[in-house]
């Protein structure tokens, strides 16, 4: 069956549970004060400080990725009538601060231009999510699904981002619950990106291909020893990918998961230049790691392999996107961009934090790849250290303030396919920063 009518039989799904809690249930009219769909209504502010910066020499002798922003949202969410549906819209609105050339890429201002030339740098206005929520429950079955613009974080294999506003996906979107057991399903057409208010249709990386949907479901046991996932998508002629997830608790400050990411292209994918793909015909991508959280400190090490076959002597890659314009779920620690994700690769990831206060965090993270290239050895590496204050204070709750910075060592290259000199790669540094100040409170 296709993917495409999971979401179709979900909400039919909803309606005869609708029409089964109706048939069984007496209706006793109230007032509009008393109506559940303004009672429970809440309206949301926050604000949103964001700063992220690069300085690398991998293409370059040196280049800077400079972006500063500042958001401003508003969240509605009305309660449900009939105890079926409600209604739900977010407004966003972004200000620029600070640019360089190159702020693109760090996907927190809009580029108003073709280049990503400081000048075009630019804050937006957008109503980025505005959907339909329903629900409906027979005995132990739980139904809630989603129709038009709205967010999806790990849905299938698709999901989204945030910087001053988070991606979102026309569409719609169904989850059905019965105890330990879940199922999902998506079908989505279009996408507002994070640093834009630009409703975009998916397309190939090359820009010649439209993807008319991306379909997804998934299917997961979770309890609290042990959780098992499924998931499968398509972006419609374009790429198929699978994913399984797992993990166990042995005891309870321990946890061993495990994440497997399978892709194969089709037929749209094929046809574009090799110099577009990121790959041949397949890219997998397996994942292991091992947690330990205790009260006050936790530490996660992490494995991973790619294999990501790409012909001509070009260096393949894991793409974790299903097109432009969506994003992909990808829950591995190798989550730096590009990096740690090319063919043949293998590396080793930690993350270490430690509660210093209740309300403050202090840790380090550090990642390094090597891999095989033309018969040398091309490594890469990073080192950052960060801080989270969430206060405990009742005076200053909703604020989050997070920063992080450190450095790296990667290669030089070109389209991403190592420069080798004299047999041997050459080293490239870079430096990275972030800085996030947030704060969100109650209006209504």
């Amino acid at each position: 069956m296709k993917l495409k009518y999971l979401t179709v039989i979900l909400f039919s799904l909803t309606s005869s549970l609708v029409v089964a809690n109706e048939s069984t249930s007496k209706y006793e009219p109230k007032s509009i004060a008393d109506n559940e769909f303004f009672k429970d209504t809440k309206i949301v502010l926050s604000t949103k400080n964001y700063w992220k910066y690069l300085k690398e020499e991998a293409e370059n002798p040196k280049t800077v990725h400079n972006a500063w922003g500042h958001g401003v949202a508003v969240s509605y969410q009305s309660g449900y009538l009939a105890d079926f549906i409600s209604l739900n819209a977010d407004f966003y609105r972004a200000f620029r601060l600070a640019a360089s050339d190159h702020f693109a890429s760090r996907g927190v201002l809009y580029n108003k231009g073709n280049k990503a030339k400081s000048s075009n740098a630019g804050g937006y206005t957008k109503i980025g999510q505005r959907y339909v929520k329903l629900k409906a429950k027979l005995a132990d079955v739980n139904l809630n699904g989603n129709i038009g613009w709205h967010t999806m974080k790990n849905f299938g294999v698709i999901s989204n981002t945030t910087r001053l506003s988070p991606t979102t996906y026309q569409g719609y979107s169904a989850t059905l619950n019965y105890g330990e057991v879940a199922l999902k399903g998506a079908y989505i057409t279009h996408s507002i990106s994070r640093d834009s208010p630009d409703k975009k249709q998916f397309k190939s990386r090359d820009g010649k291909h439209t993807i008319d949907y991306i379909a997804t479901g998934d299917i997961s046991l979770k309890n609290k020893f042990y959780s098992v996932e499924y998931a499968i998508g398509e972006s419609k002629d374009y790429l198929r990918r699978q994913i399984f997830l797992g993990s166990i608790k042995p005891i309870d400050k321990l946890t061993i998961g495990t994440q497997l990411y399978f892709t194969k292209s089709l037929d749209n994918y094929k046809k574009m230049a090799l110099s577009k793909r990121y790959f041949d015909k397949h890219a997998n991508h397996y994942a292991a790691d091992v947690k330990w959280q205790d009260d006050k400190w936790g530490a996660k090490i992490g494995i991973a392999y790619t294999d990501a076959k790409k012909g001509q002597g070009q260096l393949g890659y894991y793409h974790r996107h299903m097109s432009s314009h969506s994003r992909g779920t990808f829950m591995s620690m190798t989550q730096a961009g590009e990096d740690y994700l090319r063919h043949g690769e293998r590396a080793l990831s930690t993350i270490i934090d430690y509660k210093l206060y209740p309300d403050l965090t202090l840790g380090l993270t550090a990642n390094y790849g090597e891999f095989k290239f033309r018969h040398t050895t091309v490594r890469s590496s990073e080192f950052n250290l960060f801080t989270k204050w969430i206060p405990t204070n009742n005076s200053l709750k909703g604020l989050t303030l997070w920063g992080m910075v450190g450095p790296g060592w990667s290669y030089k290259h070109k389209n991403r396919t190592p420069i080798l000199r004299n047999g041997k790669s050459q080293t490239a540094q870079f430096l990275g920063a972030e800085f996030i100040a947030e704060y969100r409170f109650n209006l209504l």
